[in-house]
């Protein structure tokens, strides 16, 4: 379906950053805009935003096509209509209903909602045949993705013009079903909930987890920082909606901490404080630092799947890579990176036993709790946690130690893992440690929504990266890992927390049971 901008009338309900970021989108590609808000300085302040990126962009004439209304019957002569207030579902009824008097068919009328059923929404018109979501993600110029939702009884003609529309403007429209949160709000939950589940359960600090989530994992944001930019009460209500409409799912929990921010009026960059202070920078550029000379020595390190590249890594830094402790010398450390069900248990007690008691002994603790781990061995004042799953693939890895860790051991570790160019972030132990648990949550909940029909994997994934930037789609991504540990460390949590928040989706299950069977053929 073709869009002409010659006979396409953009109306948009709402002068705010999203209302605004929109009619920006629509003026840059040369479409007629009528911005309507009923608050005179909303629309002073769109002006001065629109021509100082119009400006920015030498389209300096196209400010002409923008009419500026505080009245909702000002919105009389456009073709489609995109509301753009606030979370709200009992204000957008109300506009929809007053749209449907100055906007009658064929107009088109669109909501941006992340998280309201666009079913409710469109209840309030005589034609809802004529009313779909169109959601733009903030800032609304500058990412690609634009979720068309399909509601109840959006007639195809309504969504394949709004996708229409979004390919008009430069943007990649996702097609969506209209459930809970869509696919970005919906699939982008654990990224935060655990985060903060994490922070509340004090197994790191914010910083730490970012760091780790953007150094280990490579997200351009860590969730805090992330919070922090779209606004800690927005994300905050999000969840709320989304727990509430699944009438109570566990794994859209709000969090406590949260809650706690809305109440202290620290909402992050919008407020100058959030989990970050805005009055200086927030992000200090590293300093350049010399790659770590040549190593010498061996690391002995055991068999087992739950470490990929890890040799690699040693390796290339020089070290000598063992797999059986046949020398005379003194390893640098023991390394285990088993899984449960390659022998874990046994290794550990083996390497414990061979190893001298001052050799520092790290165990992959992302399906086995550290507390676990120091159960099996006679010296534990020596045993390190480490995140077997994404230490090769990050220039951080995260590491998991308990209150008695020897300081000498601690010392040697962190010395170890600067040498192989890594940056060593210390938690606390708990089940999945961070990567791996948000990452595994994360294509859980893909799962979910794949299962549940609100897109195929490849739109979920592509919806992921456009929508929220990430570095690769969950689902790619649990295919990457391997489903079957994907379902082992959910299960590890699921039996650690006894909470349905970490059931695993029974399409992953599946897959990892294809998987087990592809590998037997090979």
């Amino acid at each position: 379906m073709h869009i002409s901008k010659q006979n396409t009338i953009i109306g948009i309900v709402g002068a705010g950053t999203m209302g605004a970021g929109i009619a920006l989108t629509a003026l840059y590609h040369g479409f007629p805009v009528i911005l309507q808000d009923s608050f005179p300085n909303a629309l002073d302040n769109a002006r001065a935003y629109l021509s100082k990126f119009l400006a920015k962009k030498g389209l300096e004439e196209n400010f002409g096509l923008v009419t500026f209304t505080e009245e909702i019957d000002g919105l009389s002569g456009a073709h489609i209509v995109i509301e753009a207030v606030i979370e709200d579902l009992g204000l957008k009824q109300e506009i929809f209903a007053a749209l449907d008097t100055v906007c009658p068919a064929p107009a088109i009328l669109a909501t941006n909602t992340s998280t309201l059923p666009v079913t409710a929404i469109a209840s309030a018109v005589s034609s809802p045949q004529r009313v779909a979501g169109m959601h733009f993600f903030n800032p609304a110029p500058l990412l690609p993705l634009v979720e068309v939702v399909r509601g109840a009884q959006s007639a195809p003609e309504t969504v394949d013009t709004l996708a229409a529309l979004a390919e008009a403007w430069g943007k990649t429209p996702v097609v969506t079903g209209d459930t809970p949160g869509f696919i970005v709000n919906r699939v982008a939950r654990p990224f935060y909930g655990e985060a903060l589940r994490l922070l509340g359960e004090r197994v790191a600090g914010h910083e730490d987890i970012d760091r780790l989530a953007e150094q280990g994992a490579g997200f351009r944001m860590g969730p805090f920082r992330l919070m922090d930019l779209i606004g800690i009460d927005i994300n905050a209500t999000a969840m709320r909606s989304m727990y509430e409409q699944t009438f109570g799912e566990p794994r859209y929990r709000p969090h406590w901490i949260q809650m706690q921010k809305m109440q202290a009026g620290t909402l992050g960059r919008k407020t100058g404080r959030g989990f970050y202070e805005y009055g200086e920078p927030d992000v200090v550029p590293d300093e350049e630092q010399e790659a770590p000379p040549t190593a010498t020595g061996f690391v002995l390190l055991s068999e087992g799947s739950w470490g990929p590249g890890i040799g690699d890594v040693i390796a290339q830094r020089g070290y000598r890579v063992h797999t059986v402790l046949d020398e005379a010398a003194v390893p640098l450390c023991g390394l285990v990176t088993a899984g449960r069900d390659e022998r874990l248990e046994q290794l550990v007690a083996l390497y414990d036993r061979d190893l001298d008691p001052a050799v520092p002994l790290l165990v992959q603790t992302v399906e086995t709790s550290l507390s676990e781990v120091m159960a099996w061995v006679e010296h534990p004042e020596r045993v390190v946690g480490v995140d077997g799953l994404f230490f090769a693939s990050g220039e951080a890895a995260a590491l998991a130690s308990r209150s008695d860790l020897d300081a000498g051991v601690k010392s040697r570790v962190e010395d170890f893992i600067s040498s192989l160019g890594k940056n060593p972030v210390w938690i606390k132990d708990s089940p999945g440690m961070v990567l791996p648990r948000i990452i595994c949550m994360l294509t859980n909940e893909a799962a979910f929504a794949h299962l549940e029909g609100v897109g195929d994997a490849d739109t979920i994934d592509l919806a992921m990266r456009l929508g929220v930037n990430y570095p690769a789609g969950p689902l790619a991504w649990g295919k990457q890992i391997g489903y079957r540990k994907v379902v082992s460390v959910l299960d590890h949590l699921r039996q650690e927390y006894g909470e349905d928040r970490y059931r695993a989706c029974v399409l992953l299950r599946q897959w990892a049971r294809v998987e087990s069977r592809q590998d037997k053929v090979k």
